[in-house]
């Protein structure tokens, strides 16, 4: 018996504990166990609570299983639990599309705005772990192939986490496309890239799918967590994930959202943890379809931007999605040079930022910018 065990208050299970429960209807919850009580304790509790198919998600301390609908909200304050929440469903921020093309390589006008070119001859992003928290990615695209070295797929775990949408294949060749004489180039173009596809072919996916997906980050040392996705509502569950993740020395990078409103951003750009990005266009001035607000931490390249899809071809898109993968590629090529917290990133990240013509409100610090890069390395 643990120690914890011998001050633990006792605990009943609810009376229906001993009905029949080959007719129960359940109902998937995300459960966060306290720091201190051992996951087999608490996978021992909550199968006496009634809860079935547990699975325990080790990056977290966390649970995710089914729970008999009729289950009172009682087993919430067993001893061994922090916090409760049902799953809910999350869609990626869905892009403005344009076409799809190929040509010989260019570097596409938003990676030459944040001057990643600049930083090229001092690093490319070598050796850093980025995490594309999305759709999957086309693995197999001659532009990402020598760059994508892993990933899961939370919707089946017996099949690769392959992109069948294109928004996670758009996101990895903004961050770190191949340098190899055709179609586009990431920002950090030898960054080692991981398909985590927790989003099915039509954009959505569940919250527990994401938590199990930061968790797989954790537990498999990913540097940066690229977050092209968003919802409107606080999840106590999802805050504690992102939370956890900051802890274990994850840097989080989120999109504001598409819906131009003023005010609150979406989840999880709204956390503290996470760097909050919103888009700007061409000319400067931020997207019409940008969420702002006062967590806004930085603004980059959204509109029109060119870059991998699925079928071996490229596209053009639009979105706080495009901007979150032009910052990401820049931490990347930051973390490879300089070994910080995420806290140190962040504040690296804004320091060197280039104000444009628009609040903060709008565009935090700035536009990211990778020249601080080559500065550096001439001082």
């Amino acid at each position: 018996m643990t120690p914890y065990s011998w001050h633990r208050p006792p605990f009943y299970p609810p009376p229906f504990f001993h009905r029949s429960l080959v007719n129960t209807q359940y109902v998937k919850k995300i459960i966060f166990i306290k720091p201190d009580v051992s996951p087999q304790e608490s996978y021992y509790d909550l199968r006496m609570c009634g809860i079935r198919k547990l699975k325990y998600l080790k990056g977290l301390h966390a649970f995710i299983g089914n729970v008999p609908v009729h289950l009172r909200t009682d087993f919430q304050t067993h001893p061994v639990i922090f916090s409760v929440e049902e799953d809910i469903e999350v869609k990626i921020h869905v892009p403005i599309k344009g076409k799809i093309f190929s040509k010989p390589q260019v570097i596409p006008w938003g990676i030459k705005r944040i001057h990643a070119d600049l930083a090229w001859p001092v690093t490319q992003g070598k050796g850093v772990r980025v995490a594309i928290l999305d759709t999957g990615i086309a693995f197999d695209h001659p532009d990402l192939r020598p760059n994508v070295k892993g990933g899961i797929n939370l919707l089946n775990r017996l099949l690769p986490p392959y992109d069948h949408n294109g928004h996670g294949t758009h996101v990895a060749g903004i961050v770190g496309a191949v340098n190899n004489r055709i179609g586009v180039v990431g920002a950090a173009p030898e960054v080692d890239l991981y398909a985590v596809k927790a989003f099915n072919k039509d954009g959505t996916a569940k919250l527990s799918d994401i938590i199990k997906g930061i968790d797989w980050c954790i537990n498999n040392k990913i540097n940066i967590i690229n977050m092209s996705f968003g919802f409107n509502e606080p999840s106590s569950t999802f805050q504690e994930a992102v939370r956890r993740a900051h802890q274990a020395g994850i840097v989080m990078i989120a999109a504001s959202g598409n819906k131009g409103t003023r005010g609150r951003l979406e989840y999880p750009a709204q956390f503290p943890e996470t760097i909050a990005v919103t888009s700007i266009n061409k000319e400067d001035k931020i997207s019409d379809f940008s969420t702002i607000g006062p967590n806004v931490d930085l603004a980059a390249p959204g509109e029109k931007i060119t870059s991998t899809w699925t079928n071996n071809s490229y596209r053009e898109l639009s979105g706080t999605s495009m901007a979150v993968a032009h910052v990401t590629g820049v931490a990347a090529l930051i973390l490879s040079k300089y070994r910080l917290s995420s806290e140190e990133l962040r504040h690296f990240l804004r320091q060197s930022a280039e104000p444009i013509k628009a609040s903060s409100y709008a565009q935090g610090a700035g536009v990211v910018n990778a020249s601080v890069l080559a500065r550096a390395a001439v001082e």
